[in-house]
């Protein structure tokens, strides 16, 4: 789904469809895999290795994978919906990872799902609206020009892992999750229709944890398996903890026949092969334990090449072709994830739960999540307290995002305006705090689902990002995620007699700490030559005596190494473009 390619021009009633974005259209179809989906005066769809389902009552196609909302089946052609059903009911009734594209009166509409799990971005040419999840077959046609926005780019590093909808390419924007658009004579309209806050409210709230219990194991088993069951041959990634062993325990139940994949450790870094090898026996499911080539990243490529904004991580380059190979081997046609479920499973290490649960419940109960929040904490009940009443006390609205300004020159820094156009980000009036963390996470997690090198072998799928769970899961009080001192205390019970208990009690999992202080140290005068020297620089948007300072510092804390890491993605990201515009 992430993985597949296609194009779609919306143009108004008898507006011609210029000559240059024609033969661009011909082009991919008679070059590669793209296929005509759908051929109207004022849509028209191509799409390649797309699965997809055509619109009933009308013209309208679906790219991507649909299920039914009651009954979690999949949907085809025989039980397709009609083109004419409104956006708000259709993301009610229906869920999956898709695009939709439909005409309506002569109004082409285009719907994104709220899991973003098809990519799609927009831009507008002579008069007609083009939405693509190859935004770079536009740029490489001549179409558009790879024009950094340097503003943009300074937001991203800033603001990391939040999306506005323009991105870092000129002409370039994103449709975001959950968001329509309709082309009407007066122009395109773009619209909401569905948004995580819906679900934090007191009216959805499920409130007992027996019942947040049930409600979760039925909303992810049925989802997994939905999942598992579009594809003959999947590579499960098992981390060792809690997320990916649940995805693991939904797929191994499913019709198909699934392989394990996990990663040996660097010298120095936690072993994680026991857990994996521990929940792989449990599932009765082959593991192979890949060994990463840590040696292999190559600080000059970004697997974001083609992506209008810089979201892929150098860092992760060896595990993503340990995994590629993997896959070759068995011949498979599908990558599942456990990514997201700290965000979707509200993973905090905060007040937040103390403070939710005092301004809705009152003093009722609330001595049990002082003591929840002083075990996480491993500190004392009355330091809990002590910092939720001073916290009760503070005024002032929390910050929108956290902010990351270091190494970056005042110049880039000063009159930054916060991204605008992303209509998740301003929580309502009288939002709780951990719901607000909640929602803020559940964005951050937009920005990892791509720039992975693996989907251009077989699409990445993230079942826990699906819109029932992440319904369901905003729904469970923030309190209720931490009962008993555990993160993602719900998520542990409701999986309890499914999956070995090394994975049920286990609180965290190992980190690469040892493997990225090493790197970093072995390849620190490649990284000054990266970017004391670059695109970035020659943007005036570092701080160069700061950067250069840092970048000879034989010891750095993890942080700072972190924070350099991620400047050299971008910097390759912004490389790969200015080296494109100039051929």
């Amino acid at each position: 789904m992430n993985g597949m390619a296609y194009l779609a021009l919306l143009n108004r009633q008898r507006t011609p469809r210029p000559e240059r974005i024609c033969r661009l259209v011909e082009q991919l179809r008679a070059e590669s895999s793209f296929a005509l989906l759908v051929d109207h005066p004022t849509l028209l769809v191509i799409a390649s290795h797309a699965p997809h389902v055509s619109l009933n009552n009308g013209v309208g196609i679906v790219l991507g994978h649909l299920f039914d909302r009651e009954s979690t089946a999949r949907i085809i052609d025989d039980t397709a919906p009609a083109a004419g059903i409104a956006e708000d009911a259709f993301v009610q009734r229906y869920w999956g990872g898709y695009i939709s594209f439909t005409t309506d009166q002569n109004t082409p509409r285009v719907l994104r799902d709220p899991s973003g799990a098809v990519p799609c971005y927009h831009a507008a040419l002579d008069d007609v609206h083009v939405f693509t999840s190859r935004p770079d077959l536009l740029i490489d046609a001549g179409l558009l020009k790879a024009e950094i926005d340097p503003t943009i780019l300074t937001q991203a590093i800033v603001y990391r892992d939040l999306r506005p909808a323009r991105t870092a390419l000129r002409g370039i924007s994103e449709l975001l999750p959950g968001v329509a658009a309709r082309l009407y004579p007066t122009g395109l309209e773009t619209r909401c229709v569905w948004s995580p806050w819906s679900f934090v409210a007191p009216k959805a709230e499920i409130g007992n944890f027996a019942a947040a219990t049930v409600r979760v194991r039925d909303t992810v088993t049925a989802c997994v398996t939905a999942w598992a069951n579009c594809f003959d041959g999947p590579l499960v990634e098992i981390s060792g903890g809690l997320d990916s062993a649940i995805v693991a325990a939904g797929i191994a139940r499913s019709r198909s026949v699934p392989r394990a994949i996990t990663y040996a450790a660097a010298s120095g870094d936690p072993d994680e092969t026991p857990y994996a090898q521990a929940i792989a026996d449990f599932l009765a499911m082959p593991l192979e334990i890949a060994h990463p080539d840590r040696d292999g990243v190559n600080l000059s490529l970004s697997d974001a090449a083609n992506l209008p904004r810089p979201c892929a991580r150098n860092f992760s380059q060896p595990f993503d072709r340990a995994a590629q190979l993997a896959a070759r081997q068995i011949d498979a046609d599908v990558f599942f994830s456990g990514g997201g479920g700290d965000n979707v499973f509200s993973y905090q290490r905060s007040l937040a739960p103390v403070i939710d649960r005092l301004r809705r419940r009152g003093p009722l109960g609330l001595a049990a999540t002082i003591s929840d929040i002083a075990t996480l904490g491993e500190t004392s009940v009355w330091h809990v307290a002590a910092r939720a009443m001073r916290r009760t006390l503070r005024r002032g609205a929390p910050p929108r995002w956290t902010e990351a300004g270091e190494f970056l020159s005042a110049e880039a820094l000063d009159a930054l305006p916060f991204p605008q156009d992303h209509p998740w980000v301003e929580a309502p009036a009288g939002t709780l705090p951990g719901k607000r963390a909640h929602v803020q996470s559940l964005i951050r997690m937009q920005n990892h689902l791509e720039g992975h090198g693996r989907l251009t072998l077989a699409p990445i799928i993230w079942p826990l990002l699906s819109q029932p769970i992440v319904e369901t899961c905003l729904s469970i009080p923030s309190w209720l995620w931490c009962t008993g001192g555990r993160n993602r205390a719900v998520a542990r019970a409701a999986f309890a007699d499914a999956l070995p208990r090394s994975a049920i009690v286990r609180q965290g999992k190992g980190a690469f700490d040892s493997y990225s202080a090493r790197l970093f140290s072995a390849r620190q005068a490649e990284l000054r030559d990266l970017l004391l020297d670059g695109v970035l620089a020659s943007l005036g948007l570092l701080d160069m005596p700061s950067l250069e300072n840092a970048l000879r510092h034989p010891m750095l804390a993890s942080e700072t190494i972190v924070r350099i890491w991620h400047l050299a993605d971008v910097e390759a990201w912004a490389r790969g473009w200015t080296v494109r515009a100039e051929h």
